[in-house]
């Protein structure tokens, strides 16, 4: 419980800190949405920071890539900050060519998103004591259900995922009736022992709060990521890349809501599900 209050501390009172670090980063811009102000970039290894990945980056700027093109090779400084991040002064350096093998890699595919409404399919998961945990094994209760990865360190992303779980798991702690359930795609290096050497103390507190791997269970993770929307790919490349999504499912697994991007705020999402289980009654 300690850790887990002084993560948020840290979190929240640090937006007052002006420190910040500064990376050179290459890669290759694969989309560009200037109504989100944000770029996807295939890149390449950040030294002493991150691995290839495939990633959103923000932009505090629309200028700063005006001039960029889907397939522009290009190098930019990524700035972190302690509770946000992103991409700033672009330079073109080359044209790619060759497949984009991003989100093909959905399409056309036996597994469909469900819609609102539609129930989710049972699947099968390891907890962090790599014991086998169903979505029937919380039946009768709503559960909240987001993606992330260990190995992702930028801090408004998997890590700021984290956090807010964390946040609606305390509003919740003595709601028998409400579980968190975060899920890592990276079903080669999060095994049950990495997540819970990684979160394991954080949610020893919280009866409501479980995180599960998919380590040999890849076809119950693709049913489950499937059917939420959430997207993963370059797993096996070591270049992963993904998006942010989360969702709230009811007693019976019925899918109540969908959560996109990275800037939903957990008092909100504590008031939307207080609602559910309130008008349900």
């Amino acid at each position: 419980m300690k850790k887990l209050i002084i993560t948020l501390i840290i979190f929240i009172g640090s937006s007052c800190s002006d420190s910040k670090k500064i990376y050179d980063v290459t890669g290759v811009v694969l989309d560009i949405s200037l109504d989100n102000k944000k770029i996807l970039i295939d890149h390449d290894s950040i030294p002493n920071f991150m691995m290839p990945m495939v990633m959103h980056f923000n932009i505090e700027n629309r200028n700063v890539v005006k001039s960029l093109n889907k397939n522009d090779s290009v190098k930019f400084k990524f700035i972190i900050k302690e509770t946000s991040s992103y991409a700033t002064d672009f330079n073109i350096i080359g044209k790619h060519i060759g497949n984009d093998d991003g989100n093909d890699f959905w399409e056309d595919d036996e597994y469909s998103k469900k819609e609102i409404g539609e129930k989710l399919s049972n699947v099968t998961l390891l907890d962090i004591n790599a014991k086998a945990t169903s979505l029937d094994d919380y039946s009768g209760k709503y559960v909240f259900i987001s993606f992330i990865f260990t190995r992702c360190p930028v801090p408004n992303m998997c890590p700021a995922v984290v956090i807010k779980n964390g946040v609606i798991a305390r509003n919740f702690k003595d709601n028998d009736n409400i579980k968190l359930v975060m899920v890592s795609f990276d079903y080669l290096y999060d095994t049950p022992e990495i997540l819970k050497s990684f979160y394991g103390s954080s949610i020893e507190d919280f009866p409501n709060w479980d995180v599960l791997s998919s380590v040999e269970k890849v076809s119950d993770l693709y049913t489950l990521s499937s059917e939420i929307g959430c997207e993963y790919w370059g797993i096996e490349k070591n270049n992963i890349g993904h998006n942010l999504r989360s969702a709230l499912i009811g007693p019976d697994k019925t899918l109540l809501k969908i959560w996109e991007r990275d800037d939903w705020l957990a008092g909100s999402v504590s008031k939307e599900i207080e609602n559910y289980v309130k008008f349900a009654q």
